[in-house]
């Protein structure tokens, strides 16, 4: 999707670019829909042991002057105006990080609400910032496992009530005892956390059925999101009222949030639909004048108005210094039905900052290439475009009808030559940016085969799986064309049409155009299928609303840990609003993904992660397509970022409760 994924995000991708999420921290370090590509700096940063942490607080008494000095003029109010080319789809947290995260609904919402643990700025280190220190050492008692963690205290919400264990304890509470899908599922694992209680107002308390793996803890229940129990507590009473388990998490996914407090920058106002979401400042926010530190030496320092926490080896040079604001007394983010409209409102200096995971076309990007007043800067991405397929039905659930759809998309033809070299071509589900767990050998399908070739072993294939044809498609020499098949039956059975979703031109013109040439290979073979262009929001509820599709084209904007790798191919997420919609299910892959998700050796598990990726590689639930770089667009002389340098670019910066809307600069 454009899907944002604790594990994955949909993007236009569930984050749809959007899997696992990271709220303040990790919470959208997960995934979401649509591509929103999250975080990684060219190498992956895992915090794997036990750092020693140092609280310090400092209070400093104010000198008075001896003469007064001229107060400054004060700044007129600044209005941050971001500019997105789709609309949201709710406002509400557990919809957003359930069946609805879709990378907009992430980038608008997700910042607001925060974790124990977060990912550092640039670096993606395990930090604290709702714990009072590090990681606390998992202690073993009878035949479970738990972690104690104690809580910063000080910490208000937007309405002055202060936070304490007991929304971290009903937050968890509610996502296991609702079986929460989507990100929830990723982020409070129910296979291993039993539950979430609070010991007392400033200690939370994690127990789990056996020793939690770093998908599990580390990268799951310490950087979930939290909610204010004094809010939702009734609301959710009132959802378990309903008959069954499907019933409740619906009335909840739309239960009105009006007035809900948030723990960040932002303060939601109003969503005009289909033209504006506003927002304004959190007068409130813990963490306003706050500032981070990352070091050369790897450590972090976090010093906020509770005092100072160092992680790791605060030693060497300091790499990047960030002051937190807000700065911002409101945010505006601008909803454009296209890409065009939306460059030519940057152009027109309507907006300020042009916010999209899903990349441009060169003809959108000469548009603002060097214009007076627009600057850029270009990122890896850290997520991918694909397809997927509904394994629920015929053929769609033969691996060697899949195959040989791999076999006919000419990747490279795609992106060099139909996309003008504005994408890459992505081979396996963790992405190259991510390189200590992406898989480089991975078995390929089709790579360098000439048209004719491809032809040739997709039928060699597809007859040898029981497909015949009334005409059978060939090569033809002499035209340097397919002689196109037709009647295509599966043991007789004649092969159904078959639709392919994808999002129109408008809104992403590059998978619009993949679609169709996709369409038109797979019909040269006498596959019948017709691509349906359709509204981004369409396809995500048809397809993890509903699960009411055949083929789809969307993509996933990803964490840093490959919790993915479990959250969109496990067996257990299936169920409608969850990630894993094309129902794949393999039993090798699933126990070996159960090992992958308990380990807790980092060496071990990305030994594992590579395999996963080899039996995807040939099973092809997903069958990746391209990726296209972060290049995004501003006005350099309204706002100013803290650094541009980072994997995925600022706008995956966006989901964090200490991200970019808490963080820019304003002329």
């Amino acid at each position: 999707m454009e899907v944002v994924a604790m594990g994955g995000r949909r993007s236009g991708m569930p984050v749809i670019l959007l899997a696992l999420v990271a709220v303040g921290a990790l919470a959208v370090a997960a995934c979401t829909r649509e591509v929103e590509v999250e975080k990684v700096v060219q190498q992956t940063v895992v915090v794997e042991r036990q750092v020693a942490q140092t609280v310090v607080v400092v209070h400093t008494a104010t000198a008075v002057p001896a003469t007064a000095t001229p107060l400054p003029k004060p700044k007129a109010p600044v209005n941050f105006v971001v500019g997105m080319p789709s609309d949201i789809t709710s406002t509400n947290i557990w919809n957003i990080y359930g069946p609805a995260s879709t990378t907009w609904n992430v980038k608008v919402f997700s910042h607001n609400y925060g974790s124990l643990y977060r990912e550092s700025d640039q670096r993606f280190d395990l930090v604290p910032l709702i714990a009072a220190g590090g990681f606390p050492e998992l202690k073993q008692e009878g035949d479970k496992w738990t972690a104690t963690v104690p809580i910063q205290k000080g910490i208000k919400w937007s309405d002055g009530t202060e936070l304490t264990a007991a929304d971290v304890a009903f937050t968890g509470t509610t996502a296991l005892e609702l079986k929460l899908p989507g990100n929830w599922a990723s982020q409070y694992p129910a296979a291993v956390l039993d539950k979430v209680e609070a010991v007392d107002a400033s200690t939370v308390k994690f127990t789990f059925s056996k020793k939690p793996g770093l998908a599990q803890w580390q990268y799951g229940a310490a950087g979930a999101a939290i909610v204010q129990k004094k809010f939702w507590e009734p609301v959710v009473a009132n959802a378990k009222k309903e008959a069954d388990l499907e019933k409740q998490r619906a009335a909840l996914f739309t239960a009105k949030n009006d007035g809900e407090p948030v723990l960040g920058p932002l303060i939601f106002k109003k969503w005009e639909k289909g033209a504006f979401v506003e927002t304004t400042k959190n007068p409130g926010y813990a963490w306003a004048g706050s500032t981070s530190k990352n070091y050369s030496g790897g450590g972090v320092e976090e010093t906020t108005s509770r005092g100072t926490i160092k992680t790791g080896a605060t030693t060497g040079d300091v790499t990047l210094n960030v002051k937190r604001g807000p700065n911002a007394e409101s945010v505006t983010f601008n909803i454009y039905g296209t890409q065009d409209a939306a460059v030519l409102a940057l152009r027109g200096g309507n907006i300020d900052y042009y916010l999209s995971p899903l990349g441009l076309s060169a003809g959108l990007r000469a548009q603002l290439a060097g214009k007076p007043g627009i600057g850029s800067f270009q990122n890896a991405s850290n997520g991918f475009r694909y397809i997927s397929f509904n394994m629920r039905r015929a053929p769609l659930d033969d691996v060697a009808f899949r195959q040989a759809v791999a076999l006919l998309i000419d990747k490279n033809f795609i992106t060099q030559d139909i996309l003008q070299r504005t994408a890459e071509s992505v081979e396996t589900i963790v992405p190259v940016g991510n390189e200590f767990w992406h898989n480089a050998k991975v078995k390929t399908w089709g790579v360098g085969l000439t048209r004719e070739q491809r032809i040739k072993e997709v039928v060699t294939l597809l007859k040898a799986n029981g497909y015949t044809w009334d005409k059978e498609p060939a090569w033809n020499k002499d035209d340097r064309k397919v002689d196109v098949g037709s009647g295509l039956k599966k043991n007789g059975v004649a092969v159904r049409n078959l639709e392919l979703l994808a999002p129109s031109a408008g809104y992403d013109p590059l998978r619009a155009t993949a679609a169709l040439f996709i369409e038109q290979w797979l019909k040269e073979v006498g596959i019948p299928i017709t691509a349906n262009l359709t509204g981004f929001n369409v396809i995500v509820d048809r397809v993890f609303t509903n699960q009411d599709f055949d083929i789809q084209m969307l993509g996933w904007g990803l964490g840093n840990y490959p919790e993915y790798l479990n959250s969109f191919f496990a067996a257990d997420r299936m169920g409608k609003g969850d990630n894993n919609a094309g129902g794949y299910n393999n039993p090798a892959y699933q126990k070996l993904l159960q090992e992958f998700l308990a380990e807790t050796d980092l060496a071990k598990a990305q030994v594992q992660a590579h395999k996963l990726q080899d039996m995807l590689a040939e099973d092809l639930p997903y069958i990746t397509l391209f990726s296209v770089p972060i290049i995004e667009f501003y006005r350099p002389d309204k706002v100013k970022f803290p650094y541009t340098n980072v994997l995925d670019g600022v706008q995956s910066k966006t989901h964090s409760i200490t991200g970019i809307f808490a963080t820019a600069e304003f002329n």
